[in-house]
C-alpha cells in the first residue's frame, strides 16, 4: 500500500500542531480577538512547530512516555496559540485547547480509515493528494463539531471560564492518550493491527466519549449557575415583598395626610398647582384600590414610577379572589410581569406608553391577562422572549414566570402583534386540580 509523502511522514508532529489549532476554531468562532492576536498566533505556531519537530526527532521512540513528553509540550503550546489569539482566560484557553486536540485525533483516526481504500492510500502518495483528503477530512470532522456543539461555544467565554472544568479535560484527555499510545504499542509488539480499523474505531469513541463528558460538564455546571441566580433572584425579591409590604401601609397614610394638607394651602397655591399635586397623588393610591392586598402592594411601588416614565397602568381586578395563590408566589409572578412590561414600554414614546392587567377568577382557574405597548419585533424562543439585555439566555423573570405557572398546572402564552405585548396565564387551584 503506497505510504504518504516523505516530507508528511517527516514532520507529522508540526503539522498536528496547526490541525490542532484549526480544530480549535468550531468551538472559539463566538470568541472575541484579541488585538494583533492572529499576527501573534501565527509567529507563536510557527516557533512552536519547529520546537515540536526537533523534540520530536530527538526523544521520539516506540515507548509511550517519550511520546506522551512530546504530546504534552505541543498542548502547551496549543494552550498558547488559543490564548494569545482569542481574548479569553488562561482557563478558557485549556478548555478548548482539549476539544481541538481531541477533534483532532477524530480527524486523524478517520483519515487512517480511508487509507484501508486503496483508492485513497494512491490519492494521499501524492502532496496535492494528502492536501486535499487532509482539507476534506478535518474539514468536515471542524464542521461537524461546529453543528453539533454551536449550542455551547455560542454563549462565549462564560460558558467556559470554570477552572474546574478546564484541569478536569486536561487530565481527561491525557489519561486517553496514554491509554491510546500504550495501546497501540502494545499493539506493535504483539504483532497485533493497532494502526488498522478496530483501532482506530476505539480511539473515534473515546474521543466522541471525552468531547460529550466536556460539554456535559459544562452544561451541568451552566444548569447549576442559574440555579444559584434563580435563589438569589427569589431571595432579593421575597426581601422586597417584605419591604413593600411595609411601605404600602405608610405610602396609603402619607396620601391620606397629604390631601388633608392640600386642603390647607388653598389660596396659598394656585388652583392649577393644587390640582397637579392631587393628580399625582391621587394616581399612587388609585393604582392601589384593586380589592386584593397584594396586588395593592405591588401597584403602590410601580405607581410612582410609572407616572415619571409617563406609562398609563391599569389594572381590573375588583373580583379577582386569588386566595389559593401563595402571596408570595403571586407578588413574584406579577412584579415579573410588570417589570418586563415597564422596561418594554418605556422604549415607546411618550402617550404610546400602557399597561393593561386583568386579573378574574373562574371557578378553580385564575386568569391573568396584561398588555403593553412594545417596539418589535420580539425574537422568541421555546415560546419566551428573549431578554433583549443578554439575547443568549431567557430573561430569569420569565423563567421565574414560567417556573409559577407550572407549579399552579397552569398554562403561559405569549404574543406580540401591532407593537403590543400579550401575556395570558391560566393558574389552576392545586387541590382543586388534582381532585
Amino acid at each position: 500500500m503506497p505510504g504518504l509523502p516523505s516530507w508528511y511522514n517527516e514532520h507529522w508532529q508540526a503539522l498536528l500542531l496547526f490541525q490542532a489549532f484549526l480544530a480549535v476554531l468550531p468551538f472559539a468562532w463566538a470568541l472575541n480577538r484579541r488585538r494583533h492576536g492572529i499576527p501573534g498566533m501565527i509567529a507563536w505556531l510557527a516557533g512552536g512547530a519547529v520546537i515540536v519537530d526537533l523534540l520530536s526527532h530527538a526523544i521520539w521512540t516506540s515507548h509511550p512516555l517519550p511520546q506522551l513528553g512530546v504530546i504534552a509540550v505541543l498542548y502547551i503550546i496549543l494552550i498558547g496559540a488559543v490564548f494569545i489569539c482569542f481574548d479569553v482566560s488562561f482557563w478558557s484557553s485549556m478548555f478548548l485547547a482539549s476539544s481541538g486536540y481531541i477533534t483532532q485525533n477524530i480527524a486523524s483516526c478517520i483519515k487512517a480509515l480511508l487509507r484501508n481504500s486503496a483508492l485513497s492510500s494512491r490519492l494521499m502518495a501524492s502532496t496535492p493528494g494528502v492536501l486535499f483528503v487532509d482539507l476534506l477530512v478535518y474539514g468536515g470532522t471542524g464542521l461537524a463539531a461546529f453543528f453539533i456543539f454551536r449550542s455551547y461555544t455560542g454563549k462565549g467565554e462564560s460558558e467556559f471560564n470554570n477552572r474546574l472544568k478546564a484541569v478536569f479535560s486536561v487530565i481527561v484527555l491525557f489519561v486517553c492518550a496514554g491509554v491510546i499510545r500504550v495501546d497501540a504499542i502494545l499493539g506493535v509488539q504483539s504483532g497485533g493491527y493497532s494502526y488498522g480499523v478496530q483501532d482506530r474505531l476505539y480511539q473515534i469513541l473515546c474521543s466522541c466519549f471525552i468531547l460529550a463528558l466536556q460539554y456535559g460538564v459544562l452544561e451541568r455546571a451552566d444548569m447549576f449557575r442559574q440555579m444559584d441566580a434563580m435563589r438569589e433572584l427569589i431571595h432579593q425579591q421575597r426581601v422586597q415583598f417584605e419591604t413593600s409590604k411595609q411601605n404600602a401601609q405608610v405610602i396609603n397614610e402619607a396620601c391620606h395626610d397629604l390631601k388633608k394638607m392640600l386642603s390647607d394651602f388653598r389660596g396659598r397655591l394656585s388652583r392649577e398647582q393644587i390640582d397637579a399635586l392631587q393628580l399625582r397623588i391621587g394616581g399612587v393610591a388609585a393604582a392601589a384600590r384593586t380589592g386584593n392586598e397584594i396586588l395593592d402592594v405591588l401597584l403602590m411601588e410601580k405607581a410612582a414610577l410609572c407616572m415619571q416614565k409617563e406609562i398609563q397602568i391599569t389594572c381590573y381586578a375588583s373580583e379577582a379572589d386569588l386566595d389559593f395563590l401563595e402571596e408570595i408566589d403571586l407578588y413574584f409572578l406579577m412584579n415579573n410581569l410588570l417589570t418586563n412590561a415597564m422596561e418594554a414600554t418605556e422604549k415607546m414614546p411618550a402617550g404610546e406608553r400602557f399597561i393593561t392587567i386583568n386579573v378574574s377568577r373562574s371557578g378553580d382557574m385564575a386568569l391573568i391577562h396584561m398588555e403593553n405597548s412594545c417596539e418589535g419585533p420580539v425574537e422568541m424562543e421555546n415560546g419566551l422572549p428573549k431578554s433583549q439585555r443578554d439575547p443568549r439566555y431567557h430573561g430569569f423573570g420569565m423563567k421565574s414566570v414560567a417556573r409559577l405557572v407550572d407549579k399552579y398546572d397552569g398554562s403561559l402564552a405569549v404574543k406580540y402583534m401591532d407593537q403590543v405585548f400579550c401575556v395570558d396565564i391560566t393558574l389552576f387551584h392545586a387541590e382543586k386540580a388534582a381532585s
